[in-house]
């Protein structure tokens, strides 16, 4: 990771001129470390296991229900006086009840995961503002992510060479209806 925080300094160098770099002030941060240590996402973290535990133990109900279907139609599968009517309909109602708990499975994932995403969206917001007053408060030109790898804050306006490559190529922009990833853009 060291050597890819390298290369970007590097480039950043090459790209701006050595007199120019030289004035430039570059910072780095682990985004993980900043995370872990913030006590909301202690909370989020509280919150995403009990919303979990939730979900298993009401998947836990279900394949409490399936396995004892199962054992029923496995003793009534023995007892030949069994019509095949009966047979064919609680074999049809185990699958679908297995049905089920993979469909309850994949939601209860999705939903933990949207669950997790909005509980983090305040604390990424609020990274971002702290690395921004951090970076202009001390003057940082570019402050990158060592954990991923991006640049989590750069001047706005500023050194943008977007338009320039644009038109180098004979390009024109195309609105974006991107909002940013991660905790770039250092808004």
């Amino acid at each position: 990771m060291k050597k890819t925080i390298a290369i970007i300094i590097t480039a950043v160098f090459a790209f701006f001129g050595t007199a120019n770099a030289q004035n430039q002030k570059l910072g780095h941060l682990n985004s993980a470390d900043i995370i872990q240590a913030m006590p909301e996402y202690k909370q989020l973290t509280a919150d995403v296991q009990k919303q979990e535990e939730s979900y298993k133990k009401a998947l836990e109900g279900m394949e409490t229900e399936y396995q004892k279907d199962e054992k029923e139609l496995q003793t009534i599968g023995q007892d030949k006086s069994t019509p095949d009517a009966v047979l064919e309909t609680k074999y049809t109602a185990l699958q679908e009840l297995g049905k089920r708990i993979q469909d309850f499975q994949g939601k209860a994932n999705e939903d933990l995961q949207k669950y997790q995403q909005d509980k983090m969206k305040p604390i990424d917001d609020k990274i971002k503002k702290a690395i921004k007053e951090v970076a202009v408060a001390e003057g940082y030109s570019y402050i990158f992510d060592i954990l991923s790898g991006a640049v989590v804050y750069f001047p706005e306006a500023t050194n943008d060479v977007t338009d320039l490559v644009m038109k180098k190529l004979n390009i024109t922009r195309v609105p974006s209806t991107s909002t940013g990833t991660g905790m770039g853009g250092g808004k």
